[in-house]
C-alpha cells in the first residue's frame, strides 16, 4: 500500500532506459503480442447479473472459504468475511488464503501474519517475520506449507499453518507482490526486477530457486498457471504475458489489459482483473486467447490493489478506492 505509486513512477523511468523488451526475444508469431478487446468507452452500468455490494474499510485481498468470499479491509484493520461479521487482524491486512488450519491472513504493517479460526470467528495464532521490517504480503498454501512473501527482504517464508513455524526461507528477486502454487513448484512475482521467480524442491537442498527476468513485464503482480502456462499480469504495461513453466519462454504476450493486476485460474481458464474499471477478462489458456471485456464499474486507479478469487460459480472482485465487491457470474466471462 505505500508501495505502489512512487515505485510505479521509478519503474516506468527505467522502462524509457533499460531497453525494456529488448531482453527477452519474441514470442511465437501464432502467439502474440495481441492486442485485447478495448473495454467499452462509456459505461452504462453493471453487466446485468453482476451484484455491487459497498464495502467500507478498502477491500484489497479476497479468498474463498467454505463457499464464501472473505475478504481483507486494509483501511480497517479487519477480514470481513462472507456474512459481513469484521475480525479485527491488525494494521493494513492485505492477502489472506484458507487451509485446513484455518484462514491466513497478511498484516502488513505490523510484519505478522495471522490465523483465524472459521469456527469461533477469532485470531487463534500470530507469527510476527523475524528480522523486524518484514513485510508480508501475498500467501499461498500448497497443500503442506503455508508460503509468505516478505516484500522487504526479497524472500518467501515456509510457515507450519498448524503450527505457526517458520522454516528456512528462499531468496526471490526485488520486491516481490505476489505468490502462487503450480504444477512444478512456486512461482513468485518480482515486481521490482520485472521477473517471476520459480522455486521447487532440490536435490540435496529444501528448495532451489530460479528467476526469469521476463523483460515484456516490468511490473509483474498477479499471477496463476492454467494449461501449462504461467499467465502473469503486468500493471504499469496494461499487458499480460504467458510463460511455459517448463521451459520458461514467453509464449503468448496480450496488450491493453488495462491496468492487470490480479489473476485468477480455475481450469483451463484465467481471470485477470485490471484496475481501471475495474474490468475482468477471461484467457482461454488452451488456445491462448483473450476474451471481451467485462467492464463493472467507472472508477480509476488505485492507491493499493484489486484482487479476485473464483467462489462457486462467480469471480469475486475488490477495488479499495472504490470501497466495493463485484460478483461476477463466470457465464459472463469468455
Amino acid at each position: 500500500m505505500r508501495r505502489a505509486a512512487g515505485l510505479v513512477l521509478m519503474l516506468v523511468a527505467l522502462a524509457g532506459c533499460s531497453g525494456g523488451d529488448a531482453d527477452e526475444p519474441d514470442p511465437p508469431a501464432s502467439a502474440g503480442p495481441q492486442e485485447a478487446p478495448s473495454a467499452t468507452a462509456t459505461f452504462a452500468g453493471p453487466p446485468a447479473g453482476v451484484t455491487v455490494t459497498e464495502v467500507d474499510g478498502a477491500p484489497v485481498g479476497v479468498a474463498a472459504v467454505g463457499g464464501e468470499a472473505w475478504t481483507a479491509l486494509s483501511a480497517a484493520g479487519a477480514v470481513r468475511t462472507g456474512d459481513d461479521t469484521r475480525i479485527d487482524v491488525g494494521n493494513a491486512p492485505l492477502r489472506l488464503v484458507a487451509t485446513p488450519m484455518g484462514v491466513w491472513v497478511s498484516v502488513i504493517a505490523d510484519g505478522r501474519i495471522v490465523r483465524i479460526d472459521p469456527r469461533s470467528g477469532g485470531v487463534d495464532l500470530g507469527v510476527r517475520l523475524k528480522p523486524t521490517g518484514s513485510e508480508p504480503e501475498g500467501l499461498a498454501y500448497d497443500g503442506h506449507l503455508l508460503w509468505v512473501v516478505d516484500q522487504a527482504h526479497d524472500r518467501v517464508v515456509p510457515v507450519d499453518p498448524a503450527t505457526g513455524a517458520v522454516g528456512d526461507s528462499v531468496d526471490v528477486g526485488d520486491a516481490p507482490r505476489l505468490v502462487t502454487v503450480g504444477s512444478t513448484g512456486l512461482w513468485v512475482s518480482d515486481y521490482g526486477a520485472g521477473a517471476v521467480t520459480h522455486v521447487q524442491p532440490g536435490s540435496g537442498l529444501p528448495y532451489v530457486s530460479q528467476t526469469k527476468v521476463l523483460g515484456r513485464c516490468l511490473t509483474p503482480q498477479g499471477l496463476a498457471e492454467a494449461a501449462g502456462v504461467l499467465w502473469v499480469a503486468c500493471t504499469v504495461e496494461s499487458r499480460v504475458v504467458g510463460v511455459d513453466v517448463e521451459t520458461l519462454e514467453v509464449v503468448a504476450v496480450f496488450d491493453g489489459v488495462g491496468g492487470a493486476d490480479a489473476v485468477v485460474a480455475r481450469g483451463d481458464t484465467a481471470y485477470v482483473v485490471g484496475q481501471q474499471g475495474p474490468t475482468v477478462w477471461a484467457i482461454d489458456a488452451k488456445a491462448r486467447r483473450i476474451g471481451d471485456p467485462v467492464v463493472l464499474d467507472e472508477l480509476g486507479g488505485v492507491s493499493e490493489n484489486v484482487d479476485g478469487a473464483v467462489v462457486g460459480d462467480a469471480l469475486v472482485v475488490s477495488h479499495p478506492d472504490g470501497r466495493r465487491l463485484y460478483e461476477v457470474p463466470l457465464r459472463l466471462l469468455r
